[in-house]
Order: C-alpha cells, then sequence, then structure tokens
C-alpha cells in the first residue's frame, strides 16, 4: 500500500474505540461528580506558549515538541501537554474572575516526537483536570482524591500513591542553589544534557535517565530539606488529610 500511517501514531479501529468512550464516559461522570466542566482548547498554540509554561530547557521543549511556521511566519506547536492551553484559555476568557474556584477537565490528543515504543506514541491521548484557585492543602486532597476514584471506577485497585512537594518559588531557589554546588565537582562525568541543565535549570539534571548520572543523582539534595515554612505545613497538612482518609501513600 502506497500510503500509511505515520510512525507513531495509529488508527483507532471500532473495537478499541468502545473501550475509550468507555473510558470517556467513566472520566467524564467522576469529573461532574466533583464539579469539573469540560473544556476544549485548539489542538496548536504560540510556540511561545510552552518554551514559558513548561521550560526552554526541558526535553519536551527542546527536543519532543512539533513546531512549525504557518504561512504569516508564526511560530505555532501541536500541543505536548494539556495545562499550558487551557491557563490560557482560563486567562483570555477571564473564567478566573467569574468564580473563586475554577475546575475544569479535558479530553484530547496531544503530540511529542519521542521513540515509539509499546504505551508510547507519538500522538497520543490524554485525560486530565485542573483545579485553578487557593494554594492550600484542600486543593491538593481534591485532586488526588479524584484521580484515585477514576482510578478504582476503572477496575485499577491497590495502586501506590507517590507524594512530594516542589515548594514555592523561594524554596526552588534554594534547592537550585544546592544542586549546583552537589554536582559543580560532578558534572564533567555526567552527559552533555546534564551539562547543559547544569547551567540552565540544575532540577532538570534530576530527570537524566543514564545509568551513570543516575548514580550521582541517587544521592542528591532532596528538595524536602529546602521548603520553607509555609510550604512545609502545607505538606504536612496533605499528609495529616491521607492518614484521616485512611489513603496510604509513600514519599517519592
Amino acid at each position: 500500500m502506497k500510503y500509511k500511517s505515520i510512525r507513531g501514531t495509529r488508527d483507532i479501529l471500532p473495537e478499541e474505540a468502545k473501550k475509550r468512550q468507555y473510558l470517556e464516559k467513566v472520566a467524564r461522570e467522576i469529573f461532574q461528580k466533583y464539579g469539573y466542566e469540560e473544556i476544549r482548547t485548539p489542538i496548536f498554540e504560540v510556540t511561545e506558549l510552552f518554551q514559558r509554561s513548561i521550560g526552554d530547557d526541558t526535553d519536551i521543549v527542546t527536543k519532543e515538541m512539533y513546531t512549525f511556521l504557518d504561512k504569516k511566519g508564526r511560530s505555532l506547536t501541536l500541543r505536548p501537554e494539556g495545562t499550558a492551553g487551557i491557563i490560557r484559555a482560563v486567562i483570555e476568557n477571564n473564567l478566573y474572575r467569574q468564580k473563586r474556584i475554577t475546575r475544569l477537565y479535558y479530553l484530547g490528543p496531544m503530540y511529542r516526537y519521542e521513540r515509539p515504543q509499546k504505551g508510547r506514541q507519538r500522538e497520543f491521548y490524554q485525560i486530565g483536570a485542573e483545579l485553578i484557585g487557593p494554594d492550600n492543602p484542600a486543593s491538593d486532597i481534591e485532586i488526588i482524591t479524584l484521580t484515585l476514584e477514576l482510578f478504582h471506577a476503572l477496575g485499577l485497585k491497590n495502586l501506590p500513591l507517590y507524594l512530594n512537594s516542589v515548594g514555592c518559588p523561594r524554596c526552588r531557589a534554594r534547592y537550585r542553589e544546592s544542586l549546583k554546588d552537589y554536582f559543580k565537582d560532578k558534572i564533567k562525568m555526567m552527559c552533555t544534557d546534564c551539562q547543559r541543565r547544569y547551567s540552565l535549570n540544575p532540577m532538570r539534571i534530576l530527570d537524566c535517565k543514564e545509568k551513570e548520572d543516575r548514580v550521582y543523582i541517587e544521592k542528591s539534595p532532596k528538595i524536602s530539606d529546602y521548603l520553607c515554612q509555609d510550604c512545609q505545613e502545607q505538606f504536612e497538612k496533605v499528609k495529616e488529610y491521607l492518614h484521616f482518609m485512611k489513603i496510604d501513600y509513600t514519599i517519592y
């Protein structure tokens, strides 16, 4: 046959489409139960949106985005994830002024130029929920319980919950300095990606999958030791809520 599906994409045939319809139905029911409303954003956005939201130094932006120039020379990108477009839509349409808390969910295709393999395609489907409002433990707990309820409704039991906190900008600034100090005498022995990340954002070094580099990364400082008092208190309250609700978790 002359024409075939592009590498990293595949046809969703009727039998699988039925399964996806069921998954979408269950997800919508759970989201709506929690008061979330569906939002649909464009498949492509201006490239700068993802550069600013995801980060210029991330693998997604530097290696995986489908970016092109339109007929007017504007740089556009097929969405690699859903959050950035939703935040853009909330701000552009003043949704945050209409409600103290905005609850939105989305379902749709995303695109990343990755190496195709089982369970990973260049066109993939993502379901997600965004709670936009006060930064407090109740918001964190709501997203966690919503997600667990969705998994349970789909028959996924005994799933581990890994918990952590990235703190606030002040916490992350202190943590970045600590990582720079830790890696400064090791970085020359690490991969070129790690060396590039060291100067741009040393926290991205932690994403490295190279076996030799993981030896250093596993012994690096933990962000939990650099949380400010407010962030530490919020994290403790999240853990208290989980204990109260008898939800097991592991600090990661």
